[in-house]
């Protein structure tokens, strides 16, 4: 063969093969990431399951196919063509085990990748159905005209009816707050910038960021007062109000002091109450006045929308404010579709999120990551999403494991008239009674008895305005019940959080454990130490988690609160767990509860970077008492010191601690090991803003353990209340048996390396 046509030949066959086919992206998840979901062996508990993936540089589009066999020889759904890297089918699935697999669409590539990695999950019969509605069944209910949020045109005449007849406080509340507005209207001037060298997080900028965001609800909120009181009586007045102040609004800069990136927690009451009053006083905007309104609300949505792609929310879901953000656009979303094209694809992508990746500080019994006073606040803005879900779309997300569990996290961490929320940011200092808004609104929505019993039991101040009447017309059917029926402790296992309790119905009579170790980590606004625990009587603060936070990200929030030595746990050579982050995981091993006991086990190794075991055992001796026994083991040899806080100092003798408080008193006996040094203080590493005027006195107790060891056991014994008592110890190997005699009670625990037991009471467990 001649050499040209030879080379020619292999010219042809090299460039007509086909390209070598690209695998997507399935590096592992990391941690703070969702992960690929449902996890390969998986059991859901929701039919069908949020399906989630790796998202690709790149990507136009994504398939997904699941199906009854592993070879796929029977795929039972598919979807083709998604634009998110996650997607819930609208269909049921028959219990049994299934496969599934994705692909993706690549911008500069003719073909699709490699279909993934195959992986299997369950569906039990016990699984939730929950299917998300298809994009065009989701649009098709949206209404022609308006009102769009939170009720229809048709619900009127019930809501009205409802707030004559049953709840004349609520509509007299309604029509007072908004001739308030009337009478004296908020300054709709725009709100200012940050002046040329204004220190980011000063007292000077945080002036004007919160103060920003005050301005604009006060403008926002307004308008959609009025617009809800337009709909309730049907007087114009109120709807002319609320469109004064919404063009106000559209003459303010959207690139300026209240754009999403300048300052979130401005922009965001701009979406959502600007698009309540939008759809409720809609027929007062001219065509004019309505192009208007819908440019600066395509421009907010906009900017809400690409910082959520941006961050790809859908696989990095754990962003504080983006975790409410999303439902706000899908306020926007629903209030203009039609309007604009991109509404559509908001919603859809709203909706997905829903189903798919939210809530993610959460587990299915209702606990949340970032405590009781972050729960109350978030869950609270998404109950108002649930509205629009419920009256607009069909959807009832209280079918949800989560959401029908979740009252019980406020019940049992909080029992009426406690003046501490636990673990979280913000928590410490949280109230019982600044909770019963919120369970009044969760047991409206849920329509349960004893969250609105705990809404009753501390005093039922209740939410007010257009949501208070909203929620009160769901609740109007349902009676509140005391939980004489259900146990006084309870864990929130994803979550990592015991809540061990003599009296859930009463806060002020009750002794409380507090405990938390967490798969979830220290991230977010859940940074407490894992295998920490709190203790509070009657209601009040005794043992606490130290310091409080007087901006976020501050020298003292940073420094003194994330780190280990705020907390009530222990360190390392003087060194804590990994700070504020998902790398530093816990897990609650092992729990039960009665009457006369309480047993909770933590397991913390993960947490720090230098040690191989942190066992924590605690066991309540109702209401009495409290052992706590520690097991670490390091590799190398370390010291060890134990700490403790307190509201006021202790009393301090050898190996031993007294504190008395305004709830009660605390006898601390350091069992094991002898030789300890005992130290206090009431300064703080990283004091709080001079600015801030807090006087906390809190005392914080360090317990060294100075001898280098790699293995330390502790052994404290919290005696409460000064109970008549006595202890008795003996050995047998490297088991403890210790006879624990409380109030003429006898308990017998006997604790051993990897399994221990607690006898006494009518109890006898073995751990």
């Amino acid at each position: 063969m001649p050499r040209v046509l030879f080379i020619f030949i292999l010219s042809i066959t090299f460039f007509s093969s086909p390209s070598v086919s690209i695998a997507p992206d399935e590096s592992p998840a990391k941690p703070g990431e969702w992960g690929f979901r449902p996890s390969d062996g998986e059991t859901t508990t929701l039919n069908p399951p949020g399906f989630s993936w790796r998202p690709m540089k790149g990507a136009t589009a994504y398939d997904l196919q699941v199906s009854a066999e592993e070879d796929f020889s029977q795929v039972v759904y598919e979807k083709m063509g998604h634009r998110f890297s996650a997607h819930c089918p609208s269909e049921v699935l028959k219990p049994g085990i299934y496969f599934w697999r994705y692909r993706v669409h690549l911008k500069e590539e003719e073909s699709p990748t490699e279909w993934s990695s195959v992986r299997k999950f369950a569906l039990g019969p016990e699984s939730v159905e929950f299917p998300c509605p298809p994009l065009e069944e989701l649009t098709a209910k949206i209404p022609a005209g308006h009102p769009r949020l939170m009720f229809r045109n048709d619900d009127l005449p019930r809501l009205r009816e409802i707030g004559r007849d049953r709840m004349e406080n609520r509509w007299k509340d309604v029509i007072d707050q908004a001739d308030k507005r009337l009478e004296n209207p908020p300054d709709t001037t725009e709100p200012p910038l940050y002046p040329e060298g204004t220190k980011f997080k000063s007292e000077e900028w945080k002036t004007i960021w919160w103060g920003n965001r005050r301005k604009t609800i006060a403008v926002a909120d307004s308008a959609a007062t009025l617009a809800f009181a337009y709909n309730l009586t049907g007087e114009e007045k109120y709807g002319e109000a609320a469109h004064r102040l919404i063009m106000a609004m559209t003459e303010w800069d959207t690139d300026g002091a209240t754009n999403y990136k300048y300052n979130d927690e401005a922009a965001m009451p701009a979406m959502y109450m600007t698009s309540r009053a939008y759809t409720w006083a809609h027929p007062f905007f001219s065509e004019a006045d309505r192009k208007a309104v819908t440019q600066m609300m395509f421009k907010r949505g906009r900017d809400c929308y690409d910082h959520l792609r941006g961050r790809r929310h859908l696989w990095n879901p754990y962003a504080s404010h983006s975790n409410r953000a999303w439902h706000f656009l899908g306020e926007i979303a629903t209030t203009f579709y039609g309007e604009f094209p991109e509404a559509e694809e908001w919603l859809e992508y709203a909706m997905t999120i829903l189903y798919c990746a939210y809530p993610v500080w959460s587990d299915s019994d209702g606990g949340w990551h970032e405590g009781t006073a972050y729960w109350s606040s978030y869950t609270r803005r998404f109950l108002q999403w649930t509205l629009t879900l419920e009256a607009i779309f069909g959807i009832d997300v209280f079918e949800r494991p989560f959401f029908n569990k979740t009252g019980d996290f406020g019940m049992y961490v909080m029992p009426p008239g406690s003046k501490s929320g636990g673990f979280g940011d913000q928590g410490g200092h949280f109230q019982a009674r600044s909770l019963a808004p919120f369970m009044d609104l969760l047991g409206a929505s849920a329509k349960n008895p004893y969250w609105l019993w705990y809404a009753d039991a501390n005093g039922r101040e209740m939410e007010w305005g257009y949501l208070g009447y909203l929620f009160s017309a769901k609740a109007a059917s349902t009676e509140p019940k005391a939980p004489w029926d259900l146990p006084d402790s309870a864990v929130f296992r994803g979550v990592g959080v015991a809540a061990l309790n003599t009296n859930i119905l009463s806060g002020t009579e009750n002794v409380q454990v507090l405990f938390k170790s967490s798969p979830m980590g220290r991230s977010s606004h859940g940074y407490n130490a894992n295998n920490s625990f709190l203790l509070n009587l009657n209601g009040d603060r005794a043992l606490v988690r130290s310091g409080k936070r007087e901006i976020h990200g501050s020298p003292h929030h940073r420094d003194w609160m994330w780190e280990s030595k705020a907390d009530n746990s222990i360190l390392v050579n003087g060194e804590g767990q990994i700070k504020h982050s998902s790398d530093s995981t816990g897990e609650i091993t092992a729990f039960k509860t009665s009457d006369a006991i309480d047993v909770v086990v933590g397991e913390a190794a993960d947490s720090y970077k230098t040690l191989d075991r942190f066992t924590r055992r605690i066991v309540f001796l109702k209401p009495h008492a409290v052992l706590i026994h520690d097991i670490l083991e390091a590799p190398e040899p370390s010291t060890f010191q134990y700490n403790l806080h307190s509201i006021g100092p202790f009393e301090l003798e050898e190996n031993r601690a007294t504190w008395q408080g305004d709830p009660g008193s605390l006898e601390i006996a350091f069992l094991e090991p002898s030789n300890l040094v005992l130290s206090q203080t009431d300064q703080y590493d990283v004091p709080p803003h001079d600015w801030a005027n807090l006087d906390l006195n809190e005392w914080h107790l360090t317990v060294d353990s100075e001898e280098k060891v790699k293995r330390r056991e502790f052994l404290t014994l919290i005696v409460i209340n000064g109970v008549d008592g006595k202890v008795e110890m003996s050995r047998e190997g490297e088991r403890k048996n210790i006879m624990i005699t409380l109030a003429e009670e006898k308990f017998d625990l006997r604790l051993g390396d990897m399994e221990f037991s607690v006898e006494g009471a009518g109890i006898d467990w073995e751990f």
